[in-house]
C-alpha cells in the first residue's frame, strides 16, 4: 500500500518591515546641517538602502517563481541564477554596517550628534593635536 504524504502548510506571510529607502530618505532629509559637500555621502546612504531593499524584493520574487514554476527543469536553472543574486542576509550583512557608517559620518547617529555639540571639538585626534600645536607656535 502506497503511503500518501500530506502537503506541508505554507507559513503565513510575515509582516514586512518598513521600507528602508523611505526611512533613510526621511533621516537624511531631517539632517539640516548637511551642506552641498555632503551630497555624495547622502546619495551613497540612499543607494545602499536601495540595494538592501532590492535584495529583499528579489528574494520575494524568487519565492514566488519557485511556487509558480514547480517542476519546470529549464526554469529551475534560471531560478538558480536568480537565487545567487537574492542573498538578503549577505547583502544586509555587507551593506548594513556600511550604511550605518555613512549615516554616522553624516551626523545621523546619536553618538555622531553628541560629537557635534558646540562645547566638544569635532574631528580626529590628529586634527586636535595639530590645532593644539598651532596654538603653541603663536
Amino acid at each position: 500500500m502506497a503511503r500518501r504524504l500530506a502537503a506541508v502548510p505554507a507559513e503565513p506571510p510575515r509582516e514586512r518591515a518598513p521600507d528602508l529607502r523611505d526611512a533613510v530618505r526621511v533621516a537624511v532629509d531631517a539632517m539640516t546641517w548637511l551642506t552641498p559637500t555632503d551630497q555624495a555621502m547622502r546619495t551613497l546612504a540612499l543607494r545602499q538602502a536601495e540595494e538592501i531593499e532590492k535584495a529583499v524584493d528579489r528574494a520575494e520574487e524568487l519565492e514566488q517563481l519557485y511556487r509558480d514554476l514547480a517542476g519546470d527543469d529549464s526554469a529551475y536553472k534560471r531560478l538558480q541564477k536568480l537565487q545567487a543574486m537574492c542573498e538578503v542576509t549577505k547583502t544586509v550583512g555587507w551593506l548594513g554596517p556600511q550604511l550605518q557608517g555613512v549615516l554616522r559620518d553624516l551626523g545621523g547617529t546619536p553618538a555622531a550628534r553628541a560629537l557635534m555639540s558646540k562645547d566638544k571639538p569635532v574631528g580626529s585626534r590628529l586634527a586636535q593635536l595639530r590645532d593644539a600645536a598651532g596654538k603653541h607656535d603663536s
